[in-house]
């Protein structure tokens, strides 16, 4: 009977050791879980915001790509403008040589008073021949008529020249704009080209995100669900027979009231 009741003591030792060890290990289980569940919870969050910041960059990038595309729409359309410019003035130009160099072979300002003129000459002449009458004041007309065409063949001329030199100076205006407009057209296809690189670097950046994110939530309800069914284990370990659950809490009055020391260990040794 002794050697039952020694080797049932050996057993409730056993039995206060091993449960001490269980409790302390479920205790360090739990805390693993809790730490580890609360760092997938901050990784979560702080991926999601990592993420919403880049998504806010990549639109601000996106609007930067069509502002500038917008610019060179704008830059090409000028200068399609500025090429029709050109040719009109090109064009204005050749009208105004060609009529420069008519009248420096000798063709008249006006042809249809030229005739008028040339008609009345005739008839002068054929009035003269008729009359053999020698009259001094055609020489005058004739010299005042000479005058009067020198004068208005050299305002032609001048005229002429300053519509010329009026093209040129538009011509010239056009080519600085047009040569602005291809260093802005240069500039902003720099920069369309670096934001489009920005943009891809973005887009790597939210793909790499989202899989870590992904992994993180994944691992994250993995432990929630093994967490859960861990200690779903231990509560209904805990359900124990009315039998079982009247004996212990009836002995642990008992026990409480008791003037055993808290200071003993399970082995019955103190602390």
């Amino acid at each position: 009977m002794s050697e039952e009741v020694s080797k049932q003591a050996d057993e409730n030792i056993a039995a206060r050791e091993k449960g001490l060890i269980i409790a302390r290990e479920f205790d360090r289980v739990v805390r693993t879980f809790n730490k580890v569940l609360l760092y997938k919870e901050n990784c979560a969050k702080s991926l999601g915001e990592e993420l919403q910041g880049l998504a806010k960059t990549l639109q601000e990038n996106l609007n930067s790509q069509n502002a500038i595309n917008r610019n060179l729409e704008i830059y090409d359309s000028n200068s399609e403008k500025i090429l029709v410019n050109l040719q009109h003035l090109e064009s204005e130009e050749r009208s105004y040589i060609s009529r420069y160099e008519r009248l420096l072979r000798g063709i008249g300002i006006d042809g249809e008073n030229q005739e008028a003129e040339t008609s009345s000459d005739q008839e002068d002449m054929h009035g003269q021949e008729d009359t053999d009458v020698v009259d001094l004041d055609n020489l005058e007309k004739l010299r005042t008529r000479r005058d009067t065409f020198l004068q208005s063949l050299n305002q032609e001329f001048k005229n002429l020249e300053e519509k010329l030199a009026s093209i040129e100076k538009l011509r010239n205006e056009l080519g600085d704009s047009r040569d602005e407009l291809k260093e802005k057209k240069a500039l902003a296809l720099e920069q369309k080209e670096t934001l489009e690189e920005q943009g891809k670097k973005l887009l790597n950046d939210v793909v790499r995100l989202e899989s870590e994110l992904e992994t993180t939530i994944l691992e994250e309800k993995n432990l929630i669900e093994e967490s859960t069914k861990m200690i779903k284990q231990v509560e209904n370990s805990l359900e124990l027979d009315e039998s079982i659950d009247h004996v212990l809490f009836s002995s642990l009055s008992l026990s409480e009231s008791s003037e055993i020391p808290s200071n003993i260990e399970p082995n019955g040794q103190e602390r």
